[in-house]
């Protein structure tokens, strides 16, 4: 009982802070200090799980590849003065963007809570317009700016905890062989449970997620002058491509919504 009790009080700690996305949505979040090490553990998980370029570049490959990465930064660091004049509460997060290109063979991009994003080298590949690309590096600055990390952290943590008080593995412990086997048992079951639990309350909610980084990334690129008519003109265009993974669908759907977001 005394074990549930101490659960139940660093649950409130963790999981007490309340916050709105930018479009009005009301979220649980965590402390940005929890946020910034649970979702950097993600981020990194990520891009373990994609497959690296095959080889260093040379030549031809290294200047058009160093040439995107300008791109980037170029990009990055405009889109980065521009959340911070909109949002200037960003400030008490983290004190900067940063902008990386991962050497991964698929496209895809990714961030956390601290302000990082990261372009796969893949994305290179789609041989995306200014404006698409753009449009990429924004959608993920959009999830940070909305706070989608320290929401999807806070679920997640919410269900280890939950998993924690109704599986009390440690209780079962006492030296037995057989309780210890038990203990096993039941802790390999409160992760799978954790889990999954989680895994589907942030899929149920991850569209809502892609829609408010939409239109955080549209904000951000109209406040640098990009007109919303070309923007979903090249998204358009940039979905026209041979694939079928989360990232690239999600990218269909933004293309979709964008828009939207364009005739309003």
């Amino acid at each position: 009982m005394i074990t549930r009790v101490w659960f139940v009080v660093l649950a409130s700690i963790l999981l007490g802070a309340c916050a709105t996305s930018p479009q009005g949505r009301m979220q649980v979040t965590v402390p940005s200090s929890v946020s910034a090490v649970h979702s950097e553990m993600g981020m990194r998980l990520n891009l373990a799980s994609a497959a690296d370029t095959p080889a260093p570049c040379a030549g031809v490959e290294c200047r058009l590849d160093r040439a995107f990465d300008q791109r980037v930064q170029r990009l990055g660091t405009r889109l980065a003065q521009s959340a911070f004049e909109i949002y200037p509460d960003l400030t008490e997060r983290f004190s900067q963007f940063e902008f990386v290109t991962a050497e991964k063979t698929e496209p895809g991009s990714a961030s956390c809570a601290t302000g990082t994003v990261v372009i796969f080298r893949g994305v290179q590949k789609l041989r995306l317009d200014q404006e698409a690309l753009a449009f990429l590096i924004a959608r993920e600055m959009g999830h940070v700016i909305s706070r989608h990390h320290d929401e999807d952290s806070a679920t997640s943590i919410l269900f280890s905890i939950a998993a924690q008080v109704l599986f009390p593995v440690a209780n079962l412990i006492r030296g037995s062989a057989a309780l210890i086997q038990s203990a096993s048992a039941m802790a390999t079951a409160s992760s799978a449970a954790s889990f999954v639990g989680s895994r589907i309350v942030i899929e149920s909610y991850k569209l809502d997620q892609l829609h408010e980084a939409d239109a955080v990334a549209m904000d951000l690129l109209a406040s640098l002058g990009w007109n919303r008519g070309e923007i979903a003109d090249a998204l358009a265009a940039s979905t026209q491509v041979v694939g079928d993974d989360r990232w690239l669908n999600d990218l269909r759907v933004s293309a979709r919504g964008v828009v939207g977001l364009a005739e309003n």
